[in-house]
């Protein structure tokens, strides 16, 4: 500055006369002004930056969205299908005597909700005139003994004379009286026949049922007549008791083959909790027009109760879980969790990666997948605009604890 400025200071001094000088002198001072100018702009904007300067964008983390993730561990577990149903009663009976009379003895349980077991003496018609018919068939199968044998003597007694006089002849039907013992053997039988249906009848004054039951409504009284052919109430089995389980293709799939696999059903009837283990039976023949679903039938058998229990009823609303197979490398996560496409985001290195495993089951609120290595970190989160190789801060949280995925 000292080598421009002394030059200067000489040639703009009263002694510098010459024109020459002062135009070089105008010159350098043109240039002075200009670089002073230049200086002085640059010190401004400086100053200017330091009170008023744009904030520094920070790095893209320090922007980037906390989101919820878990750590999976795949595992080895058994395929469950949940899904829920209606007991129904496939086994409804009519209350309908065998044979007429006055009832003479009636059973407490004959009352609706009543519970009977099988063979029960449930109502007994009076046995007095059946007994009588009984007796009086009695007599007349030992009346046609009795004549049976007369004649086998008789023909026995004629095949002798017979074969006395004749020297060896073969003896006639008639002499040996074949056609009238045939006719006492028919008697005989007819006369057994008889008694057996007297039997039969009496047998049947006292009423029960081949199976475990229940009351579903009872016009029986003690000392009401009762005719053959009408009906007086109605009763269920409980060995009919049934239940219809809606499920989609997608999970009737894993229950194959059906007759083979096993059913737990879980109800609250009556404030008491009950698990009744059962079998699957049989699937429905064609789907529902409206669902498109399709309905396994469970039967309760005879898990559904008995006397002195509180037997299920038709009607009570159950949960049941359906036990497939067992599968490897599982790995189970909120259904919130995978993409409308099937897709998951994975995250790695605090970056998300798309990953698209095997969906297995997708329920409501859990999804059973396959196909992620042990240690892959998910995204839990739902994370508007997520895009490939985002950048997220992650909020690790266990992995959540589902044990079984509901059908939908």
């Amino acid at each position: 500055m000292k080598r421009i400025l002394d030059p200067i200071t000489k040639r703009f001094s009263k002694d510098a006369a010459d024109p020459a000088d002062r135009a070089e002198n105008v010159g350098r001072l043109q240039l002075i002004l200009v670089v002073s100018f230049f200086l002085f702009a640059v010190l401004v904007s400086s100053l200017l930056s330091g009170t008023d300067r744009t904030p520094e964008l920070k790095d893209e983390e320090e922007f980037a969205p906390l989101v919820n993730s878990t750590i999976v561990n795949p595992e080895t577990r058994r395929i469950e299908i949940v899904g829920s149903g209606a007991v129904s009663s496939q086994v409804d009976v009519q209350i309908i005597p065998q044979v007429q009379g006055r009832v003479d003895w009636l059973s407490t349980v004959m009352r609706p909700g009543g519970s009977f077991l099988k063979d029960e003496v449930l109502f007994r018609i009076e046995t007095r005139d059946f007994e009588l018919e009984v007796e009086r068939r009695r007599a007349e199968v030992a009346s046609a003994r009795t004549n049976l044998q007369l004649e086998e003597a008789e023909g026995l007694a004629a095949t002798r004379e017979w074969e006395e006089i004749t020297s060896g002849e073969p003896v006639p039907a008639l002499v040996a009286r074949k056609p009238q013992i045939r006719d006492r053997r028919a008697a005989l039988a007819s006369a057994q026949a008889q008694l057996a249906r007297a039997q039969l009848d009496l047998d049947r004054t006292n009423f029960s049922l081949p199976f475990n039951g229940r009351v579903v409504s009872s016009n029986v009284e003690l000392g009401q007549f009762m005719a053959t052919g009408q009906s007086y109430g109605t009763v269920y089995s409980l060995e009919g008791l049934e239940v219809t389980v809606p499920l989609a293709d997608k999970d009737l799939k894993w229950l194959q083959p059906l007759d083979n696999v096993e059913a737990i059903i879980q109800t609250s009837y009556l404030g008491v909790d009950r698990v009744i283990r059962a079998r699957a039976a049989r699937a429905s023949a064609q789907l529902d027009a409206q669902t498109r679903f399709a309905s396994v039938i469970v039967s309760l058998g005879e898990n559904a109760g008995s006397k002195g229990t509180l037997p299920l009823v038709p009607g009570v609303f159950v949960s049941v879980t359906f036990l497939g197979p067992e599968l490897d490398n599982l790995v189970t996560v909120p259904t919130a969790a995978v993409q409308e496409n099937g897709k998951i985001w994975t995250v790695v290195d605090q970056r998300l990666k798309s990953a698209q495993p095997e969906i297995v089951q997708t329920g409501p609120t859990a999804s059973l997948i396959r196909g992620l290595a042990a240690g892959t970190e998910i995204l839990l989160s739902n994370v508007p605009g997520a895009v490939e190789n985002m950048a997220v801060r992650t909020l690790v949280t266990p992995s959540p604890t589902i044990n079984t995925v509901e059908a939908r």
